[in-house]
């Protein structure tokens, strides 16, 4: 599939214009004073996102590791605002999820981006440009087209690719060692 290149649209706006935005649709990032529109993801998108979140759910819950949420808003120290396809935190960073507000503030453990034709570069450039300056120590990326899984870790340096599996393979990735995911049999591929 050709790959689609889209220019996402932005908005230069204050960070108190930007909390004043009503709750989507459209959805936005809020990036170095600029809101970023995101698009709404394909079905499939979506349910990569729901199979993975649903897997990390069991194995988290079990172990009592931490929680992860869906499309939660981000707020992070840096004053930039992001809405990661999966956030994850662990159990003793469970106090920068702010129940009333319904929004992580500070840093997760765990960012996941499912790549789209739309977003890939903007996930793939952008916002681990802004992940890593934040500190998110972990990040995956998921491409939605070809099931490929990407384990990235925080270094001083920028971001270290740890592991690259492919679909069909099985993913196991270093935060968790037990946990095993198969994108292509969790999707009944």
């Amino acid at each position: 599939m050709a790959e689609t290149k889209q220019r996402l649209k932005r908005i230069p706006m204050s960070k108190e214009e930007f909390a004043k935005l009503p709750e989507g649709p459209p959805f936005y990032d809020y990036i170095g004073g600029e809101a970023i529109e995101v698009n709404r993801p394909s079905g499939k998108h979506q349910k990569i996102i729901v199979r993975v979140c649903n897997r990390l759910m069991d194995h988290l819950y079990e172990r009592r590791l931490g929680d992860v949420w869906a499309d939660i808003d981000v707020l992070l120290p840096t004053g930039d605002v992001v809405g990661p396809d999966l956030s994850f935190l662990l159990a003793e960073h469970l106090d920068r999820y702010d129940e009333e507000k319904g929004d992580i503030i500070g840093v997760p453990d765990l960012v996941v981006e499912v790549l789209s034709p739309t977003t890939r570069e903007y996930d793939r450039v952008e916002k681990m440009r802004v992940y890593h300056r934040a500190g998110v120590p972990w990040v995956w990326l998921i491409d939605q087209e070809t099931l490929t899984i990407e384990e990235f870790r925080w270094t001083q340096d920028g971001y270290l690719l740890v592991q690259a599996v492919k679909a069909g393979e099985t993913f196991r990735p270093k935060l968790f060692p037990e946990l095993e995911i198969n994108l292509k049999t969790l999707l009944g591929e």
